[in-house]
């Protein structure tokens, strides 16, 4: 418990600057060509990916002759050097197929890496597996089940554990079902077979392209980069807590680490040993001291990040400082991220009732859409339509959920400790109905979430909302127009109508 109370201290006063180093892995690991997604394997082998440049004259540069292979490098156990890079030998190189974009299963120590046709234009590409033996590793063969396909690309494996024990894959691809251009998906693999991919949904997926993916098993953060809007530039590194499709909404992670130019294939591969937070680890990046011929923003290179070891001492030394105090402190505050969306069925709660208020809790509201899943999945006209509706109730309905729980025990154990909040909460309706009906209904929806403050935890906020210390400020807004995919013909079951329906956590203000 104090180890984790510590890490919550220190990533909650982390500055976002000076605290971290980007070096420049340098050559011979570098090259004029590409090189990419750097992991360490069993801490004593550096490998990563290398597509070396193809010259003709002096000036010109070309990619189209040359082969990506998996390279690997020796570090040194006294002094943590690196060995001249050498072709990997574990029989994971094709000499006709680019080979890159190595993972390893953290328990079962099996590999995981991609082979794209080199041969193919569109440079589509699978992933592929290697089981682990008990020296070396098995031949490698593609990875059985749905995952790959030749109408789509899935490459960049990151590999996770789940509480069970399984093995939990996440990729990137562009296959039908997702939120536009390249996605980060998961599925469940068991022996080199894959079983069901599901998308990650909106918290961190959007219509720009999400690749690179990286699990950190250890605090439970996803790692990715993304083109998307609000960046520095290019692809960015974000990153999301959660598992499987259950996710915070996705941050830029600290801006020290992302520069104008592409940062891509960040992975973490050392944690401090008091907080466990992330201490070093590797990037790949076309930022200017790269190594290029004649075009700089062709080439990739391998940077390594870490974090200032004396910045990282003095913030253990004072959160050890402050352990015996913190029980008289207001917790951290959990990394909500808000609007905070709660759904309803259609014209839930009171169906056709005229009352702007109700009995009803967002408690029996929320369970009782739960409980609709099946046949709202039911009235979806095709398989891709299907899987965003259960993305939609597993990441919206059932998620989210769990989120305003969380929420309402930060805000109990703020009340706790003298403080007041304002939770500002929004209120909409599908298009069904007339405004009039749309406004006392989203009037009634605010009123059912207020209804549950009231009860939750036996009436735990009860005597907060009466003497002020918890204010609701309502805004009850009627239709709403949404941006969302209509996937289905009935306004009622359909993913756009689904998404209208809604009550939204706009804020929730400390005062």
């Amino acid at each position: 418990m104090k180890r984790l109370i510590t890490l919550l201290l220190i990533l909650t006063t982390l500055p976002a600057w000076a605290q971290y180093k980007v070096d420049h892995l340098g050559k011979p690991y570098n090259t004029p060509g590409s090189e990419t997604g750097a992991i360490i394997v069993g801490d004593t082998v550096l490998v990563y990916s290398s597509l070396p440049p193809s010259e003709r004259g002096n000036r010109e540069f070309h990619f189209n002759t040359s082969i990506t292979q998996l390279l690997q490098s020796r570090i040194s156990r006294s002094t943590g050097k690196l060995a001249r890079p050498k072709p990997c030998r574990w029989g994971l190189n094709s000499s006709k197929d680019h080979t890159a974009n190595l993972a390893i299963d953290p328990v079962k120590h099996d590999l995981y890496f991609t082979r794209c046709r080199a041969d193919d234009p569109t440079l589509r590409c699978d992933i592929w597996y290697a089981r682990k033996l008990k020296r070396g590793w098995d031949k490698p063969r593609k990875v059985a089940g749905p995952l790959n396909s030749s109408d789509y690309t899935s490459t960049h494996p990151a590999v996770g554990q789940l509480p069970d024990g399984s093995t939990i894959l996440y990729f990137s691809s562009n296959r039908p079902g997702g939120s536009g251009g390249m996605d980060i998906w998961y599925t469940i693999v068991a022996d080199g077979t894959a079983g069901e991919c599901v998308n990650l949904g909106p918290q961190v997926n959007t219509h720009d392209d999400e690749i690179t993916p990286f699990y950190d098993q250890r605090n439970g953060v996803l790692y990715f980069s993304s083109d998307r809007a609000g960046g520095r530039g290019g692809h960015d590194i974000y990153c999301a807590v959660g598992q499987r499709n259950t996710w915070q909404k996705a941050e830029a992670v600290c801006g020290c680490l992302n520069s104008e130019q592409n940062d891509i294939y960040y992975v973490v591969t050392h944690h401090d040993s008091v907080t466990g937070m992330p201490v070093a680890g590797y990037l790949s990046s076309n930022r200017p001291d790269s190594f290029f011929m004649t075009d700089s923003t062709c080439c990739n290179d391998i940077y390594r990040w870490s974090l200032d070891s004396l910045w990282l001492q003095a913030r253990n030394e004072a959160a050890a400082r402050t352990l015996d105090s913190l029980q008289h402190l207001p917790p951290p505050r959990p990394n909500f991220m808000f609007p905070l969306f709660l759904y309803f069925h259609n014209d839930d709660p009171d169906p056709m009732s005229r009352a702007a208020t109700t009995t009803t809790d967002y408690a029996t509201c929320q369970q009782r859409l739960a409980a609709m899943r099946n046949e709202y999945i039911a009235h979806q006209t095709s398989a891709a339509d299907s899987a965003m509706m259960r993305q939609f109730f597993d990441t919206c309905v059932e998620g989210n959920y769990r989120r305003i729980e969380q929420l309402l025990e930060y805000i109990a154990s703020m009340i706790g400790h003298g403080d007041s909040i304002t939770l500002t909460i929004a209120g909409y309706a599908s298009p069904v109905f007339n405004d009039d009906y749309n406004r006392i209904l989203s009037e009634r929806r605010i009123a059912s979430f207020i209804n549950m403050l009231h009860t939750w935890h036996g009436g735990a906020l009860e005597a907060a909302i009466a003497d002020g210390h918890l204010v609701i400020s309502q805004r009850p807004r009627g239709a709403v127009a949404t941006s969302a995919p209509t996937q289905s013909a009935d306004p009622v079951y359909g993913l756009s109508a689904a998404m209208s329906r809604r009550i939204e956590i706009i804020s929730c203000e400390v005062r």
